[in-house]
């Protein structure tokens, strides 16, 4: 047998013996590392809806307590997410009403809100905010006083509940008390009023989306 014959004899057997490993690595796809999943959860969330508002206006020095009266409102707020239990954002609130003389009274509140779930997995919520409260005449019998709109420090705190937190579109339900103190009011129609609060407790309900 010639040296030629052998050496074709060798490359055959040694592309034989070869084959099935380069068939086996053509078949075996190289695989990717996985991304990470992104999440499409949004942490900036905003709410809007609606009230039914009992305020009522008293004073250290005035002469009868203030009547209960009763209005619809508008509520709002915008708010970012924290943790899975906490958030912070900001909450308007603003209610028309009038005083026991027929005068108007328009009331908005503007706060900085801090929101709290005990449980991360129940829709159940506390709340709190402090701010400013702006309104429009007095929430005391002010007759013969010209209207204008007065501003004080704002306090509110509440609860409630959230369906849906894990839709995009959810709904709440909550109640909720703001307080503004007013400051003193003297007029030449009325004796001084000193230290005017104007208390208001709301119950309502919100679209919220995330």
């Amino acid at each position: 047998m010639s040296r030629r014959v052998c050496a074709v004899l060798v490359l055959a057997l040694a592309l034989a013996l070869a084959a099935p490993r380069i068939a086996s690595a053509q078949a075996a796809p190289v695989a990717s590392p996985a991304a990470p999943a992104a999440s499409s959860e949004s942490k900036l969330w905003l709410a809007a809806g609606g009230t039914w508002t009992t305020l009522r206006g008293d004073c250290a020095d005035c002469s009868h307590e203030g009547n209960y009266r009763h209005s619809g409102g508008v509520l709002a707020n915008i708010g970012y997410k924290l943790t899975s239990q906490m958030d912070v954002g900001a909450e308007v609130l603003w209610t028309p009403s009038t005083t026991e003389s027929g005068a108007n009274i328009r009331s908005t509140f503007v706060t900085g809100a801090v929101q709290f779930r005990p449980w991360a997995s129940r829709g159940f919520f506390l709340k709190g905010g402090l701010g400013m409260a702006f309104v429009r005449n007095f929430v005391v019998d002010t007759t013969g006083t010209p209207v204008y709109t007065s501003k004080g420090l704002a306090v509110s705190y509440g609860a409630g509940w959230e369906f849906r937190r894990a839709q995009r579109v959810g709904f709440e339900v909550f109640g909720t008390q703001h307080t503004a103190a007013l400051g003193n009011l003297e007029s030449s129609a009325t004796a001084q009023a000193e230290n005017i609060m104007g208390n208001f407790w709301s119950l309502g309900a919100a679209i919220v989306i995330r």
